[in-house]
């Protein structure tokens, strides 16, 4: 295929419009996990089902370059994928036992935790901005955590550790670089399936009626795999940073689907918490792009 030239650059807008399209279907997660969840499917089900049935749709086009993945020693994807697999069914599980909006906040802590394991894993040194924005957000997880009621807490826990997950991916997904990341995506995607399935059996169940499996199937087909690939698309057109920034409107769509699906409002804490999360999240990024910028 024919380079755009440099008299001839390539447009941005399909690349924002397509990042747009990814956090607007990427927010889904939230209503549909409800949806789930008050038909009684078990949040390791849910986990498990959209994990593997993604992993699946990946696969054709991960096969054709699988030798990519005999580039990195076996214990970096086999990180990823014990990684990925803690983050996604923590989410699904939170999702489950707290708001939707508490999750998908708590889940964009990851910043925090590349703040901390980045010097650790990478030897990269982090600024003192970075520091400060990054105990902004700190103390909005500090607002979320003391202002919701008791019963929210185990919630607000599997929220935490999938923010965990998120930010621990983030760090180590930089060490599987030559590998292609369709063939990361299906690893992930069909590792943490293969993971979760005894969890299921022990804890869940493998059984669905026919309006369980098509919600499944727009959660794991629309929801998971389709805006992977949009993201992948829109990154050969966007900056990594830009787009991290575009990616923060999931934060604020996920909780207005969930309240139109399931009629579920965000807490008082978590209307002052998040944005002090989001705040942090979005100065982080932008300090990373300037640092980027002069390296």
């Amino acid at each position: 295929m024919q380079q755009p030239s440099a008299s001839h650059p390539r447009s941005p807008w399909p690349g924002l419009l397509a990042l747009v399209a990814c956090a607007a279907l990427w927010s889904l997660n939230g209503p549909l996990i409800k949806l789930l969840h008050h038909a009684e499917v078990p949040g390791i089900t849910i986990a498990f089902y959209r994990s593997i049935i993604g992993g699946l749709a990946f696969l054709p086009l991960a096969w054709p370059r699988r030798s990519t993945a005999r580039k990195v020693p076996w214990y970096w994807p086999a990180a990823t994928i014990l990684v990925f697999t803690i983050m996604t069914a923590s989410f699904v599980i939170a999702n489950t036992r707290t708001t939707a909006s508490n999750a998908i906040v708590l889940q964009y802590t990851s910043p925090l935790w590349v703040f901390l394991l980045s010097p650790l894993l990478l030897g990269e040194r982090s600024s003192r901005a970075e520091g400060a924005v990054m105990s902004i957000a700190m103390a909005g997880v500090a607002v979320i955590f003391a202002g919701n009621p008791a019963a929210d807490l185990p919630g607000l826990g599997w929220a935490l550790l999938s923010g965990w997950g998120y930010g621990t991916l983030t760090v180590l997904l930089r060490k599987l670089r030559p590998v292609s990341p369709t063939v990361v995506s299906a690893l992930n995607a069909l590792g943490s399936g293969i993971l979760l399935l005894g969890p299921s059996l022990l804890w869940g169940r493998l059984t669905l009626d026919k309006h369980e499996l098509v919600i499944l199937l727009i959660l794991a087909l629309v929801q998971f795999t389709f805006p992977y690939f949009l993201f992948s698309w829109a990154l050969q057109r966007i900056g990594a940073h830009k787009a991290s920034l575009l990616l923060l409107l999931e934060v604020v769509l996920n909780p207005v689907w969930t309240f139109f699906a399931v009629g579920e409002r965000p807490s008082h804490a978590t209307l002052i918490g998040g944005p002090l999360i989001l705040l942090g999240v979005a100065s982080a990024i932008l300090i990373g792009s300037r640092k980027a910028a002069q390296g």
